[in-house]
C-alpha cells in the first residue's frame, strides 16, 4: 500500500506539473498572439541571473512571465515571480491547510467576522436548503420571499456563494419575482444588496462596481503586510473581472495609480476607453484607510498566509469587502506593471519554500 500511494503521488505531481505549465503556455501565447506589446527577449545575462535566482525552488524554469513583464514595462526584474512557480510551488506550500477554504464561502461572511466590511445578506441557498441572512432555515421560501424577507433595497445581486470565478453567474434582480425565478436554477447562492459605489470612485468608471484587489502576505511571526494592490475597472459594459472584458490598473505603495491598466491579453490603456479617465498621476481617494481595512479582514482569517481581498468603496466612502481569495490566487496584476509579486518578501518566500 504504501509503494502504491507513493506512485500514486508521484503520478499526481507529474501531472499537476504538466498541465499547469500547458495551461500558462496556452496564456502567454494568447498575450503574444491578441496583445500589443513588442516582444522584448531576455539576454543571456538576465536569463543566467534568474534562473539562478530562482533554482533552489526548481531548476526547471519558464522565462515567459518575466519576460512579458520586461516587454511592457521595458526593465528586467529578476524577482518577478514565475507564474507556474506560484501555482506549483508557492501558494500550495504557503497556504497548504485546504480546510481553510471554508472561509471562501460568502454564506459565511457576515456569520464569521461579525462585522460591517461586508455586503448585506438578505438570504442564503446552500445545497439546496433555504437560510435566513442569520442561517436559520427558511420552510417556505415563498412566503419568506413575499412576506418575511424585510425590507429590501432592489436591485438585489444573487451570485455563487462559492466556487466563483470571473465574475460567471452574477446576477441583478430588480423584484421578487426575478428572486424567484433565479434562485431555482441554482443549488448555492447568496442574495445580498447592492454596493451603491462613491462619486470618489465612479470617475474611473461608473458604469461597473470598480473593485480594488489588495494582495496581503502574513509572516511566520503572524504580522500581516500589504504586498500590492490593482484597481479593476469594468470595459464596455463588462463587470470589472478581467477575464470577463475588464482592466486592471496597479496602485504603488504611495497610492499613486500606474500609468497604464492592462487587458487580460496585456493590451496597455493609458486611460479607460469608456470615461476618458487617465491614470497617470493619480492617486486612489481613501488609500490608506483601504490598507487599514484590508489588514484587519486578513488579520481574522486562520490557516492561511497569502490573501486576496476584493474591496469596494461604497457611497458613504466605507471600504466594503466583496470576496476573499485564498486560493487560486492571480498575481500577474502587479507584475504587469513591473511590480514583483512578493516586493521586499520575495527573499524570504524563496528562503522557504526551498528550505521546506
Amino acid at each position: 500500500m504504501k509503494l502504491k500511494s507513493y506512485i500514486e503521488s508521484k503520478a499526481n505531481k507529474v501531472w499537476n506539473f504538466a498541465i499547469t505549465n500547458y495551461a500558462f503556455y496556452k496564456r502567454h501565447n494568447l498575450v503574444y498572439k491578441n496583445g500589443d506589446i513588442e516582444r522584448i527577449k531576455l539576454s543571456s545575462s538576465e536569463k543566467k541571473e534568474y534562473r539562478d535566482y530562482w533554482k533552489s525552488i526548481s531548476p526547471n524554469i519558464s522565462f515567459r512571465t518575466v519576460e512579458i513583464t520586461k516587454s511592457l514595462t521595458g526593465k528586467f526584474n529578476k524577482k518577478i515571480v514565475p507564474e507556474e512557480f506560484y501555482a506549483l510551488y508557492i501558494e500550495p506550500k504557503i497556504n497548504n491547510d485546504k480546510s481553510a477554504a471554508f472561509q471562501e464561502n460568502k454564506s459565511l461572511y457576515n456569520k464569521f467576522f461579525n462585522d460591517t466590511y461586508f455586503p448585506k445578506d438578505y438570504f442564503h441557498k446552500i445545497n439546496d436548503i433555504y437560510y435566513t441572512h442569520d442561517l436559520q432555515v427558511i420552510k417556505d421560501i415563498n412566503d419568506f420571499i413575499s412576506n418575511q424577507i424585510g425590507n429590501v433595497h432592489f436591485p438585489v445581486v444573487a451570485k455563487p456563494n462559492r466556487d466563483s470565478y470571473g465574475g460567471k453567474d452574477i446576477f441583478f434582480l430588480k423584484n421578487k419575482t426575478e428572486i424567484l425565478n433565479t434562485i431555482e436554477e441554482h443549488a448555492n447562492l447568496v442574495i445580498q444588496e447592492k454596493i451603491v459605489q462613491s462619486e470618489l470612485i465612479n470617475v474611473f468608471n461608473k458604469d461597473s462596481i470598480n473593485t480594488i484587489r489588495v494582495c496581503l502576505y502574513k509572516d511566520k511571526q503572524g504580522n500581516t503586510h500589504i504586498l500590492n494592490s490593482a484597481i479593476r475597472m469594468g470595459k464596455d459594459g463588462s463587470l470589472d473581472n478581467e477575464t470577463a472584458g475588464g482592466i486592471v490598473c496597479n496602485i504603488k505603495s504611495s497610492g499613486m495609480l500606474n500609468e497604464y491598466a492592462v487587458d487580460k491579453y496585456a493590451v496597455k490603456y493609458f486611460s479607460h476607453p469608456n470615461s476618458e479617465f487617465s491614470f497617470k498621476g493619480k492617486v486612489l481617494p481613501l488609500y490608506d484607510d483601504l490598507k487599514q481595512v484590508s489588514i484587519e479582514i486578513a488579520n481574522k482569517l486562520i490557516g492561511v498566509r497569502i490573501i486576496s481581498l476584493d474591496m469596494a468603496l461604497d457611497s458613504d466612502n466605507k471600504w466594503r469587502c466583496i470576496e476573499l481569495n485564498l486560493f487560486g490566487q492571480t498575481i500577474r496584476f502587479a507584475q504587469y506593471a513591473g511590480e514583483p509579486f512578493f516586493g521586499d518578501f520575495t527573499d524570504e518566500i524563496i528562503k522557504g519554500i526551498s528550505d521546506s
